[in-house]
């Protein structure tokens, strides 16, 4: 078995009878079985790819699902542990508009550092496989397998810390405040 490239300097696909007499020429009898542009073998790499990591979408959801369960929940039980927190704001006069503003704005903080450090930790770890003879770039598959799940723990993010907070407002300052 034997490849080699050819470059064209126009449409490659014109070469193709040429390329498959000059072979039939150097080695009378050879049977030239595909012919394809570099575009082609890459579309073929990347489909083999594809099949090849298709049956681990499942277990990726589970596990973003479980991530964002997990999160939501202790994010969830960090802002009730702060009701009485949040019940001196509102007493002292903050509107709750402010108060869910400063627990948002604090839980996303968090998760935009813990997302920073995670994706810079893959950014090493992909360096390290690719030193050690791993193909492609850092960014393989693609950039948006590493980004949607970001996106998905900020989403989260948000909402554990909206509706909580959002609970915790209902409850009377004053009633909280007594049980101190």
């Amino acid at each position: 078995r034997l490849t080699f490239l050819v470059r064209a300097v126009n449409d490659p696909s014109t070469l193709v009878p040429t390329v498959r007499s000059d072979a039939r020429k150097v080695a009378p009898g050879t049977i030239v079985g595909s012919v394809e542009t570099v575009d082609e073998v890459i579309d073929i790499g990347e489909q083999e790819m594809l099949a090849g990591t298709a049956p681990f979408v499942p277990i990726v959801t589970i596990g973003v699902m479980l991530t964002a369960t997990g999160i939501y929940g202790v994010l969830a039980f960090a802002i009730a542990r702060r009701s009485r927190e949040l019940a001196i704001r509102v007493a002292v006069g903050a509107s709750e508009r402010d108060v869910v503003r400063i627990v948002t704005s604090h839980t996303l903080r968090l998760i935009a550092v813990g997302s920073t450090l995670g994706l810079l930790l893959m950014y090493a770890l992909a360096r390290v496989v690719r030193a050690g003879g791993g193909a492609g770039s850092i960014w393989d598959p693609s950039l948006h397998a590493f980004i949607v799940p970001v996106i998905v723990v900020f989403i989260v993010g948000a909402l554990a810390s909206w509706i909580p907070s959002r609970r915790a407002l209902k409850i009377d300052p004053v009633v909280l405040l007594r049980q101190c």
